[in-house]
């Protein structure tokens, strides 16, 4: 069934799309993902500075930088996440627009949702990491220092730290959108999903660690209570979207 979807992807027949039209068009999104995401950056770039100062005051007080170029490049590498995220609908829609012409008729509906569901739950994931998991981990590491060994933190190290965990927060909150897609293609099934909800613990706990590095079980916690959350949802919804497929198979048969 996966096999089937793909060759609905790449390949129409030859009175529809030839396989050198597919590359054009391939080609003609990548060009506009490119464009949105450099003048979302561009743009973002002379807020770099404000978003800069938020970081820093809102998680630590204050920090430096120790090479003449940091700060440039802090705000070089803000400007191209916030860029990113602001252009994350668009270039999401022309990846969708990509892959619509070898839908059937019923998944070509669920295109509108399933981009905006992803950019919703990628900015919460976001949002989740920095105002909660951040604050949280940066006060329980600054507590292993000493009344002679205070914290002084490179700007540079700062922003990666917050980014880092920010970015794979967001990432992780994209399962449901993941299982969802996976069950329309048929990779899995909703009886696969409950039967291994231990299993998917065990990995939503491990993947919790590598997300929250340095800190100990209680972060991580935090982190893996919305993601099984996330997991029993998307068990729901892949059950809901099995069940619909199923009805239209007995339907479709003569």
């Amino acid at each position: 069934m996966a096999r089937g979807f793909l060759r609905k992807i790449v390949g129409r027949s030859d009175a529809e799309m030839h396989f050198l039209d597919h590359l054009e068009e391939l080609r003609r999104v990548f060009i506009a993902s490119l464009a949105a995401l450099a003048i979302c950056s561009l743009a973002a770039y002379a807020l770099s500075g404000r978003v800069m100062d938020y970081l820093v005051v809102h998680s630590v007080g204050q920090a430096q930088f120790l090479r003449p170029m940091e700060a440039f490049n802090v705000r070089l590498k803000l400007a191209l996440v916030l860029g990113a995220v602001v252009s994350l609908p668009f270039i999401a829609f022309e990846i969708w627009t990509f892959v619509v012409p070898g839908l059937l008729h019923h998944e070509r509906r669920l295109v509108l949702p399933l981009v905006a569901s992803s950019t919703v739950l990628f900015i919460g994931g976001l949002a989740f990491g920095y105002w909660v998991l951040t604050p949280m981990m940066v006060k329980l590491l600054f507590g292993f220092g000493t009344a002679h060994v205070r914290a002084n933190i490179a700007v540079d190290y700062l922003v990666d730290f917050i980014l880092k965990l920010a970015v794979g927060t967001g990432l992780m909150f994209q399962l449901p959108v993941v299982v969802l897609i996976l069950t329309m293609v048929g990779v899995v099934t909703p009886k696969f999903l409950w039967s291994k909800w231990r299993h998917a613990t065990v990995v939503i706990m491990i993947v919790g660690a590598v997300v929250t590095p340095g800190d100990a079980f209680m972060s991580q916690l935090i982190l893996a209570v919305p993601c099984l959350i996330l997991y029993v949802l998307s068990a729901l919804l892949s059950t809901l979207v099995y069940q619909a497929k199923r009805r239209r198979e007995r339907t479709a048969q003569p």
